[in-house]
């Protein structure tokens, strides 16, 4: 309000009110003072309101940075959670190049512990040494000018870990201001791993294509058109493709998918050394370069079939005279009686056995005796027609099967053409041996018309041919059968005989001719059968070598004779040697020296008493080993004598040189004296040889006075036979 204003106010309230002007003024100006109490109030108000505006207003900026540091955070906590759970490292550099943060994985990455890293310079501590200087000088150039050829880009290079060892890494970095100072945060990943695997990759793809290139196995891959994919080398090599290869060209599916019967199909093929050969097509279903394809390996079988064919071989061929062996001919034994069956013909079936030809074997040794096989079964292949089959069936066996033979005569013809070529000698090691067959002969229908019946039959037509010398042929008739039977029961009783104790020893004195005086004994093996009295041992013995029971009779000999011995002594009787045959089977078959040892010693008796009698024939046949034996016997203190003396190939040159103490002349030759004026010569020069070396000289079988005459006057030592005793 103007001074006018409140001038006028005053005026007016002191006329109409009729109060003094003091008063008036009074009144007015409490007037004026509420109004402007009013207006301060008003104003007050208004400053209080915009104050509580401005409140609200600060609160709710309050409220609003709270929620963005809430929010803050909570990114940053997602961030750590990130960097701490990745599996890639992470770290940030300041503009030294030193490490500020590194998550987990970084420290895991480079072998250091939690928190190891902060601090450290990170190309001291992580560059190799080679690489260390221009790390850091590419660092700080990073640092003065924010730029780098590493930013944005990833690099492959290989840090130091803690312990000194070398990881490779791939290493991102980028740029980043904090603080105003530049700085570098950067992601290592570990990809030794990764390295490695692609390594072994490599390394599996060169050996894979080494395997596919270098490989004799042809491989060939097909489309679902059979045209070829891929070739290696074995197969362009195989199939002989030439300068144009096998890329691009047919491959049969015939061929790819094998026979009708399953098995893989054969081709003919080049091998690597350029022979011809055989391969085995195997096919599979494959797939190549995301299509149906067929994967082809072309086996090289050249020599598996080759092998197949020598098994065939060997399984039906013999291996030493390429003859049909055992197998194959009784396959053709079936087969023949087969066709004769239907044709209404007969056959003829022979046993073979070469005589003398253990003999040969024994002393020529197993080379000249595969070669007699050889040599015989070339003659032997010389006769049959087509349709006949020689076979050997082992050792010196053979079998012939001729067809269409009608009788016996016929057979025996054969027979004869077979003994016929036999005639001229064979030639072993430049001498001349004339060699044997023995034939056993039977016929299909007439005498069997089972296969096996048919090879019994010739087997024992052949056997009893061999008993009565050899070299002749005989046909099959029951009463070889018979014959054979009664052997076996022959057989019987001598095994029953050794069981019961129904062998016996006799002795047989022999003399010395010089002063009549008996200096020994031969033990003489006999018999006593309980129905057929007492047996000597020309009807036994050969039965008991061929079924070895000479073994264990000649050990009981061996044993009896020493308790013999040992009686004797006891008995206050003057010392006698006593002398005991040892058979050649013996010799060959069983231990004598441990035999002869046992039995001096389970009866006490000194080895000088006893003598062993060892055939010519034996110690020929098996010189070497002989000599051996004979040798280590003499070391027993053990007599030796050489039994049968002129009846084989042995010499006195040869004796000479073995621990020989006698020789026994052979009764053939004392037999003869009286009689044939060649025989006392011979018997002369062998007593005047024999002693001239040494050796005594005993003269066996004298049965007359004018033998043991003629044996004094030609000064023989000593003598035994009949004459002397029985």
């Amino acid at each position: 309000m103007t001074l006018g204003g409140l001038v006028s106010l005053l005026a007016l309230v002191s006329a109409n009110w009729r109060v003094p002007l003091g008063l008036a003024l009074v009144f007015v100006l409490g007037i004026l003072y509420a109004l402007h109490i009013s207006a301060v109030n008003r104003r007050l108000l208004a400053t209080q309101e915009e104050l509580r505006r401005a409140q609200a207003d600060q609160q709710r900026a309050f409220a609003d940075l709270e929620a963005a540091n809430r929010g803050l955070e909570a990114e940053r906590a997602k961030l750590r959670g990130i960097t701490e759970t990745a599996v890639d490292g992470i770290f940030l550099l300041d503009s030294e190049g030193r490490i500020v943060y590194a998550n987990p994985a970084a420290e895991r990455t480079l072998g250091y512990g939690s928190g190891e890293l902060i601090g450290r310079d990170a190309h001291l501590s992580l560059a190799t040494p080679e690489s260390r200087d221009q790390a850091h000088l590419a660092y700080r150039r990073f640092a003065r000018e924010g730029r780098s050829r590493v930013l944005g880009t990833t690099r492959s290079l290989v840090a130091v870990r803690r312990d000194g060892s070398q990881v490779s890494v791939e290493l991102s970095i980028a740029t980043l201001r904090l603080d105003g100072q530049q700085h570098a945060i950067g992601v290592m990943r570990d990809v030794s791993a990764r390295l490695r695997m692609e390594q072994e990759l490599d390394e599996s793809r060169e050996n894979l294509q080494s395997l596919m290139e270098e490989n004799r196995t042809g491989i060939l891959v097909l489309d679902a058109q059979g045209r070829v994919r891929f070739a290696n080398a074995a197969a362009e090599s195989l199939l002989a493709s030439g300068e144009q290869g096998l890329v691009g060209t047919d491959f049969p599916r015939s061929t790819a998918a094998g026979g009708p019967d399953g098995h893989p199909n054969e081709i003919p093929i080049n091998r690597h050394d350029g022979a011809p050969g055989t391969a085995a097509v195997a096919v599979t279903e494959t797939r190549w370069q995301g299509n149906l394809a067929y994967l082809v390996m072309l086996h090289d079988i050249t020599e598996r079939k080759a092998a197949e064919q020598r098994m065939q071989q060997l399984a039906f061929q013999d291996g030493l005279t390429g003859l049909p062996n055992r197998e194959l001919f009784s396959d053709r034994l079936v087969q023949a009686i087969e066709l004769a069956q239907r044709e209404g013909k007969g056959l003829a079936l022979l046993f073979m056995d070469l005589d003398r030809f253990k003999e040969i074997n024994d002393s020529l040794g197993h080379g000249a005796g595969d070669h007699l096989l050889r040599s015989a079964a070339e003659r032997l292949r010389a006769l049959p027609r087509a349709s006949d089959t020689i076979a050997r069936m082992g050792g010196d066996e053979f079998t012939a099967i001729f067809y269409d033979v009608p009788d016996a005569a016929a057979a025996e013809g054969l027979a004869r053409r077979l003994l016929d070529a036999f005639d001229e000698p064979f030639d072993l090691e430049g001498t001349a041996f004339a060699v044997t067959p023995s034939v056993g002969i039977t016929l299909y229908p007439s005498l069997a018309t089972d296969p096996d019946v048919l090879l019994r039959q010739a087997d024992s037509a052949m056997y009893e041919v061999k008993r009565r010398g050899g070299n002749a042929y005989r046909l099959f008739s029951p009463q070889i059968t018979l014959v054979r039977r009664s052997r076996l029961a022959l057989e019987k009783e001598l095994r029953a005989a050794l069981r019961d104790g129904d062998f016996a020893l006799f002795y047989q004195p022999q003399v010395e001719l010089g002063s009549e005086r008996c200096v020994g004994c031969e033990t003489l093996l006999r018999w006593s059968h309980p129905t057929r009295g007492l047996q000597l041992p020309s009807g036994f013995l050969p039965l008991l070598e061929s079924t070895g029971l000479i073994l264990d009779v000649g050990a009981w000999v061996l044993d009896e004779a020493c308790r013999q011995i040992r009686g004797w002594l006891d008995q206050g009787v003057e010392p006698l040697t006593l002398s005991v045959n040892v058979s050649p089977i013996q010799a060959e078959h069983s231990d004598i020296h441990a035999l002869v040892t046992q039995a001096l010693e389970r009866h006490g008796v000194e080895p000088r008493y006893l003598v062993l009698e060892i055939a010519e024939t034996a110690l020929f046949s098996r010189l070497t080993q002989a000599a051996g034996l004979l040798k280590r016997l003499a070391g027993l203190g053990v007599g030796v004598h050489i039994d049968n003396f002129g009846t084989g190939h042995a010499s006195l040159a040869m004796i000479k040189q073995l621990p020989v103490k006698a020789v026994k002349l052979d009764r053939g030759f004392v037999t003869a004296l009286g009689l044939d004026s060649a025989d006392e010569a011979l018997v002369r020069a062998t007593l005047t040889m024999a002693q001239g070396l040494g050796k005594r000289v005993i003269a066996e079988g004298v049965e007359t006075a004018e033998q043991l005459a003629i044996l004094r006057r030609l000064r023989c030592d000593w003598a035994q036979g009949f004459l002397i005793g029985r």
